[in-house]
């Protein structure tokens, strides 16, 4: 059993000793006594100091924990909960000198290294995965050991945003979905005569076709088909062996109609544009071309007789070949940044880079004990893993780049509530080292440690369990120079208004010097709307204090969040002057709260740092779509937390006692560490 209260080893000890004297000499000495009575003046400071960091009032917890320290210097669970209330209220570099003292107390603690070096590689720069070009086996996925999910003679892979992957097998004619610990979910067979063949992902649909029957499913993530279309021929919208397939980033599809030697481009329903490629070896014409890929601008076509990638623009003009050094017979394409992943295969996945026409060829690891037989299939996750479907193998295997392999996972908890005890629900936020949000971690990933014991029936799905909604804080500039702009201020308000469901919550916050709240969270459009035609303009504009209070007002809700900043897009003297744009930006991503702007007027740089560090964006009022947007993404946006929820096995009579918890994340190959605690209430 832990002491009653977060403590250090050495104050653990002194407690310890002094019971042991009282025992011994039946009272305690005086200064034992001072002892004792100064650290429960510091113990009280940081319950109070608690209460304050599981409400998400993160600077109000500061106070507490730094008047528990100048009450009792050596309290180093007060210190660590004051780090980690700096960081999480985004005073970034607060927050690793605190971490800096405890690792001069401790230096052989690797867990507070761990966060040391977590912000100091964050803050130095963008992790860029794959550097080295240096992969290590993370994961495989073998037919063989999948039961009734097989996919024998697999030729092509998809991965949705939650790392499920979608694996054709030509062969069995069925498409299966693993999750990312490697469980079958569901699988898709459409007839006998099937032959699936090509696949992609995208905005939660997918486009899989059938080399057997002549057409195209589209279907969404849990694999019902949504649209057929497509049949046997060579016409407009007709096919003879259809196989790779990929969407560009409009959503529309392209096709490789292989038989019949071309790319067939449809719209997001599968209605016929265009098509471009005949049978030939010249400028423009195609030898039984495989897959495809496609950016905003060009579509990258594996040319698999002619052993070179054919480039067209999206209207299907001939642009280029490439000649890639290296290729003996490319299977399959796809793009990651400004590289082709070519698989290829008789020479496994080939890197070129389009720019600089380098390649790099990736066929062998461990040591070269492994290699591939025949690559079908190469591509990256928003993560940076590297998935290669191996045909003769009948495996996907999942590689991470080594620079990866070897760092830690980052985790924060952000909240422990214990209003529903016994059941305990940390609020986790799992990062990469880079500071990317981890997806699609299952029960399977999180084990939790309480005093020793580990509880069970852990769940982890709550927030996404949850029917979608939206909390927004709508924060109006109410300056003086924003009244010329009065009368716009509902109009532009209107394109999220008028979109918002009952579910849907939104506070109207107005600021000039100060921040305060003109109408609080609800759903109501006319109260919105009253709150926003009064007239309160006034002197200041603190637009540092006003975005960090609508961060706090909105990064405890459970919904999708957002904050929108109406302005005219100008910064004025003083207005970061409490609260700096990297503050600012800091405790934005620190909660995955994206901000959005929209300027009645110019564009202030600070502000447009602001909106594309956390994830949102800057419109101008004529940028209609953008405005038109900003409901929808913030509604449908990924939900980047997770809750663990779990049973204690502690008995409300504990009360006040401290709890010690420990979380560790376990994802192919990799880990990380979190460690706090709570009061049994």
């Amino acid at each position: 059993m832990s002491m009653p209260f977060g403590t250090t080893i050495p104050a653990r000890l002194a407690a310890a000793a002094a019971a042991v004297l009282v025992l011994l000499s039946g009272a305690p000495s005086a200064a034992q006594s001072r002892d004792l009575a100064r650290f429960e003046r510091a113990k009280e400071e940081f319950r109070q100091g608690m209460i304050h960091f599981n409400n998400m009032r993160y600077l109000a917890s500061v106070e507490f924990f730094r008047r528990a320290l100048s009450i009792h210097p050596d309290y180093y669970t007060a210190r660590e909960y004051l780090a980690r209330s700096y960081r999480l209220a985004g005073f970034t570099e607060e927050a690793l000198g605190e971490w800096e003292t405890l690792a001069e107390e401790s230096p052989d603690n690797a867990p507070v290294r761990a966060k040391i070096d977590a912000i100091r590689f964050r803050e130095g720069g963008l992790f860029a995965p794959g550097r080295s070009g240096e992969f290590v086996l993370a994961d495989e996925y073998a037919s063989a050991g999948m039961k009734r999910f097989r996919f024998p003679n697999p030729v092509d892979v998809a991965v949705d945003a939650g790392r499920n992957a979608y694996i054709t097998s030509f062969s069995s004619g069925k498409l299966v979905k693993i999750d990312p610990n490697r469980q079958g979910i569901d699988s898709f067979s459409p007839s006998l005569e099937s032959r699936l063949y090509g696949i992609d992902h995208f905005g939660g649909r997918i486009a899989v076709t059938d080399f057997g029957r002549d057409c195209v499913y589209l279907m969404n993530e849990s694999l019902k088909i949504l649209k057929t279309f497509g049949s046997a021929g060579s016409g407009e919208g007709l096919f003879h062996g259809p196989q790779g397939v990929c969407f560009d980033p409009a959503g529309r599809l392209y096709v490789v109609d292989s038989g019949n030697h071309r790319v067939q481009k449809f719209d997001g329903d599968g209605k016929f544009i265009l098509s471009f490629g005949r049978q030939g070896k010249y400028e423009g014409e195609l030898d039984k071309p495989s897959d495809c890929a496609a950016d905003r601008e060009r579509v990258y076509v594996a040319d698999t007789g002619n052993n070179r990638v054919a480039v067209f623009d999206d209207s299907g003009n001939f642009l280029e070949n490439l000649s890639v050094e290296g290729s003996e017979r490319p299977r399959g394409v796809t793009l990651h940044g400004s590289s082709l992943v070519l698989a290829d295969e008789k020479r496994g996945l080939i890197f070129y880079d389009i720019a600089n026409k380098n390649a790099a060829a990736f066929s062998s690891w461990d040591g070269g004990k492994r290699s591939f037989r025949r690559s079908y299939a190469g591509l990256f996750d928003r993560d940076g893993f590297l998935y290669c479907l191996d045909y003769l193998q009948e495996s996907l295997f999942i590689f991470s780049p080594l620079e990866r392999r070897y760092s830690n996972y980052d985790l924060e908890i952000a909240s422990i509530d214990t209003r529903k005890f016994p059941v305990v629900a940390l609020y986790l936020n799992v990062r990469d080292r880079s500071g990317r949000p981890l997806y699609g971690l299952t029960r399977d990933n999180f084990s939790v440690v309480e005093d020793g014991a580990r509880p069970s029936g852990i769940y982890v799905d709550y927030l996404r369990d949850r029917a979608p909604s939206a909390a927004m804080v709508l924060c109006v500039d109410r300056s003086r120079a924003m009244g010329a702009y009065h009368n716009d201020i509902p109009w532009v308000a209107e394109f999220i208004l008028k979109k918002m469901r009952k579910n849907d919550s939104l506070k109207v916050a107005g600021f000039n010097d100060d921040y305060r709240t003109e109408n609080d969270f609800d759903w109501s459009r006319r109260r919105a709307l009253r709150a926003l035609k009064e007239r309160s303009y006034g002197e200041g504009r603190d637009i540092g204090k006003a975005l960090y209070n609508a961060i706090s007002d909105v990064a405890p809700k459970v919904n999708r969040r957002g904050v929108i900043l109406v302005t005219d897009g100008r910064e004025a003297d003083g207005s970061f002057a409490r609260y700096s744009e990297k503050v600012v930006i800091d405790y934005a991503k620190s909660h995955h709260v994206p901000v959005f702007i929209i300027s009645l007027g110019a564009k202030d740089p600070s502000l447009s740092r602001i909106a594309a560090a956390t994830g949102g964006s800057i419109y101008a009022t004529r940028e209609m779509d953008g405005l038109r947007g900003i409901y929808d993404r913030i509604r449908n946006g990924e939900e980047y937390r997770y809750v663990v929820v779990y049973s204690t096995f502690k008995s409300p009579a504990l009360k006040g006692w401290w709890s010690d918890v420990r979380i560790e994340v376990d994802y192919r190959g990799q880990k990380g560490t979190e460690w706090g605690g709570y009061f049994v209430p």
